[in-house]
């Protein structure tokens, strides 16, 4: 039980991994990046500063999301709903770590090209797995847990809709404002959701915690 919690401490740890990835290659390593205005993907995306940074430090970020979704499954003890959760974010985790590799985005200004519709893809899919691991994960637990997920899952969605309507704007070096705040709570309301999970379950699997009171239903 201790390796499985300290896997799915690395649920925790990893949040805090890519909100400190974000905040240093924004405002330290590349020069003239809007917070407020641009993307979280323009900090890896071809030709910026921060590219190699980020792609670097995504490596342990991979990692430390396997650890987690293998630390969910364990917690799990054969419960299909949190085994799926579990399921669902290691390939979140994989997505995010081909991501960068396979379909980085272009510069603002930069003629549209094939990774450019490929990282469009990808966002598409990201985004089809994180309402999956909320939606499956959240009606594994109680009233509270699920109400939680249903208004991250809405907060993130509402968020990635305003964002998309300004993508046009992106390939056209076009001002965008607000984008980035915008952006950046559909892409930190995930994390805290699965900060939030992993505390469920390390409460859970505590050694004092009373069997009885796990899910029975998941």
């Amino acid at each position: 039980m201790a390796l499985t919690r300290v896997l799915l401490a690395c649920g925790i740890v990893g949040a805090v991994f890519f909100l400190a990835m974000d905040v240093v290659a924004s405002f330290w390593l590349y020069p003239g990046y809007d917070y407020t205005a641009q993307q979280v993907s323009e900090l890896s995306a071809i030709g910026a500063p921060s590219r190699d940074f980020w792609m670097t430090m995504g490596i342990p970020y991979a990692a430390l999301s396997f650890a987690f979704a293998l630390g969910v499954w364990r917690a799990g003890a054969g419960r299909r709903r949190i085994t799926a959760t579990a399921v669902l974010l290691a390939l979140f985790a994989f997505n995010s770590l081909v991501w960068g590799w396979v379909a980085p985005m272009h510069m603002r200004g930069a003629a549209f090209s094939g990774t450019d519709a490929m990282h469009i893809v990808l966002t598409v899919v990201a985004v089809a797995l994180m309402a999956l691991f909320m939606i499956v994960g959240g009606s594994a637990f109680g009233r509270g847990f699920r109400l939680f997920s249903m208004l991250t899952l809405a907060a993130m969605l509402v968020a990635g809709g305003v964002v998309g309507t300004q993508i046009p704007a992106i390939a056209q070096g076009l001002p965008t404002p607000w984008m980035g705040l915008v952006e950046r709570i559909s892409v930190y309301a995930p994390s805290l959701w699965i900060t939030v999970l992993a505390f469920m379950l390390l409460r859970e699997t505590a050694p004092d915690w009373p069997a009885k009171s796990r899910t029975v239903n998941a």
